[in-house]
């Protein structure tokens, strides 16, 4: 699969809260990060936040509204818009964000992503 095919994959699996299937789309040892709250290094610790974010949250949309590619192929950005319901309180959340995405082998070796709290 191309770069902008692996972002759509990304975004299918995490509207299903498929943790496996969002970290295998990861490299065993990716950087995942969205200053200031999110950092960590790993396909296993992907996993572990896909599933905890699935336990908590329903109603998930995540759509890539538009994506670019370098000529390799190998680096990308996209600008995407996500959403979500909290199981605890019921509270909507929707965010519009862009990311800086680095493939390596095929697979998401970096992820930086910055978004914007659009509804509370």
């Amino acid at each position: 699969m191309d770069g902008l095919e692996t972002l759509r994959a990304f975004a299918e699996r995490l509207e299903h809260g498929d943790a496996d299937g969002v970290a295998a789309l990861f490299t065993e040892g990716a950087t995942y990060q969205e200053p200031p709250v999110y950092a960590f290094t790993g396909r296993d610790e992907m996993r572990k936040f896909v599933a905890d974010f699935a336990a908590r949250h329903t109603d998930v949309s995540f759509t890539i509204n538009r994506g670019f590619a370098n000529a390799s192929g190998k680096q990308l950005a996209a600008e995407w818009r996500f959403a979500h319901t909290r199981l605890a309180d019921g509270a909507r959340r929707v965010f519009e964000g862009i990311c800086m995405v680095e493939l390596r082998g095929g697979l998401i070796a970096s992820w930086r992503g910055y978004s914007l709290l659009l509804q509370p």
